[in-house]
């Protein structure tokens, strides 16, 4: 309840107001609109409101005896908060030029008021110190986190094994690590593509396409570094978007693979020689089948001669010219199945394949396997490395002849097959067999990483292969094949050959 005080101030005020009555809810002044008078509360409560960032906020509540925008009395500064009246109020409204004639007839009552606007401006502004002091507090908090996650970060960074950089959306460095400035050199301020020189000109665009609209690139690049020197890499790149509080960016981080790729280039070379090795001792020993029969044969010649028959002399001699021919077809698919390294070359697929199992199924791993063919008939003549190709499918039919065996399975076959997708023009070979298959939990990581299921192997087979394929632009795919056992298909472009690019 209002105090004797209270009233005598208001009694002495109403010559100089008008009195307003207004109903509870009503807005008497909003946030930011001009004003020159001033209210003072008779009876009822009215709340001050300020919006902070979008919401609003109950900074004050005045009742009985308090004054209301009182600033306006004195300069014309935009209202500070808004004013709205949460219950039925009697309101004395003091307009600007009426507060002067106040001064100057009830100075009591003038005093009184200056007063009460002086301690509002000493609460407002101790409110203010108490909230600057407070946001101080927090600023001098967040600094302190944001230095101690700045060291963190640093000292990651130091330690991290793999070349991290951060680049602008425009791919200048703005940041990079220890490993990354062993690899770059001092590349701050420059243009990642100009440090790091990708031999294929595509790979910038092709890593921007991808971080604007996935936002994630990664791939295996070769690329020239400092001094020109060639370096093999594998980079994941993740664009960092501008949310509002900094720029956007785009991290990087990057594997250097040179070593690792000389040293499995060696390896895989070593494979080819010992896989040479393995063929050459297959050959000799067909070869040695052969002239077993011939050394034989010819130690029985004389003896057949010295006994008059002709009949047995003409038997031993057929079964030396069938060896021979035998011998003669034998060297022949030899040769054709047998191209330079590295050379392309355009090849008839299918007859590429026919004369490769011609030249298997006499081999002793072979012997006791079916090998079905079913080739397509509108296959384009491809371009390839003969050489490459033979070595890929060499490994998977070994692979095929090898479960097979040790499967012991009463059929024993190897499916080969070959067609045309000429919609996305490309060629299928499909390499099979009906063995026990591939464990479901090796699928992922063939032609991955060096993987094998056999207790002396090593795994640069799978390896071999991959590589390979990819030089051809083409890939490979691993699954079960229906009916049971593996089953691989190769996928290789096609294009027009000579005649019909002519």
């Amino acid at each position: 309840m209002p105090s004797d005080r209270t009233d005598e101030f208001l009694s002495a005020l109403r010559p100089f107001v008008e009195q307003e009555q207004i109903s509870a809810g009503s807005v008497l002044f909003i946030e930011g609109e001009p004003g020159e008078c001033a209210y003072v509360v008779s009876q009822g409560t009215v709340q001050i409101i300020k919006q902070d960032e979008g919401r609003p906020v109950v900074i004050a509540t005045r009742g009985p005896g308090e004054i209301i925008g009182e600033m306006a009395l004195i300069d014309d500064s935009r209202r500070f908060a808004s004013a709205v009246c949460v219950a039925d109020c009697e309101l004395l409204v003091l307009h600007r030029p009426r507060f002067f004639e106040l001064l100057g007839a009830r100075s009591n009552i003038a005093e009184r008021l200056l007063r009460m606007m002086t301690a509002r401006v000493r609460e407002t502004d101790s409110k203010r110190l108490q909230e600057l002091e407070s946001a101080n507090q927090d600023l001098r908090k967040a600094h302190g986190r944001l230095e101690a996650a700045v060291i963190y970060r640093d000292r990651i960074l130091s330690v991290s094994p793999y070349p991290i950089i951060v680049t602008n959306a425009d791919g200048r460095i703005s940041l990079l690590n220890p490993a990354a400035e062993a690899l770059l050199g001092r590349a701050q301020d420059a243009e990642l593509w100009k440090c790091l020189i990708p031999r294929d000109g595509s790979i910038p665009a092709k890593a921007l396409d991808a971080l604007e609209h996935d936002g994630i690139w990664r791939a295996e690049i070769e690329a020239d570094g400092p001094s020109a020197r060639g370096l093999f890499c594998r980079i994941v790149a993740v664009a960092i978007p501008d949310t509002g509080t900094g720029p956007g960016a785009r991290l990087w981080i990057i594997e250097d693979t040179t070593e690792m790729r000389t040293l499995q280039k060696q390896s895989i070379e070593q494979y080819g020689l010992a896989m040479k090795g393995e063929m050459a001792g297959e050959i000799a020993h067909e070869l040695n089948n052969y002239l077993t029969i011939l050394s034989g044969n010819a130690e029985l010649l004389p003896l057949r001669l010295k006994s008059k028959d002709p009949t047995a002399v003409d038997r031993t001699l057929d079964t030396i010219k069938q060896a021979i021919a035998q011998m003669t077809i034998f060297t022949d698919n030899l040769l054709r199945s047998r191209h330079p390294q590295g050379q392309r070359t355009w090849i008839n697929l299918n007859d590429f394949l026919a004369n490769l199992v011609a030249f298997l199924q006499p081999q002793k791993r072979f012997k006791g396997l079916i090998i079905r063919t079913d080739f397509g008939n509108d296959l384009p003549e491809l371009e390839c490395d003969p050489s490459g190709l033979q070595q890929v499918v060499y490994n998977l039919l070994l692979n095929a002849a090898d479960a097979l065996i040790e499967a012991r399975s009463p059929d024993p076959t190897v499916f080969i097959s070959t067609h045309r997708d000429a919609g996305r023009a490309c060629v299928y070979v499909t390499v099979a067999d009906n063995g026990p298959g591939i464990p479901p939990e090796v699928v992922p990581h063939l032609f991955r990483e060096r993987i094998t299921s056999k207790p002396t192997g090593h795994g640069f087979g799978s390896m071999t292969i991959i590589r390979i394929v990819r030089e051809h632009g083409g890939c490979i795919s691993a699954g079960e094949r229906p009916g049971g056992g593996a089953q691989f298909v190769i996928t290789l472009p096609s294009t027009p050959t000579p005649a019909k690019r002519a």
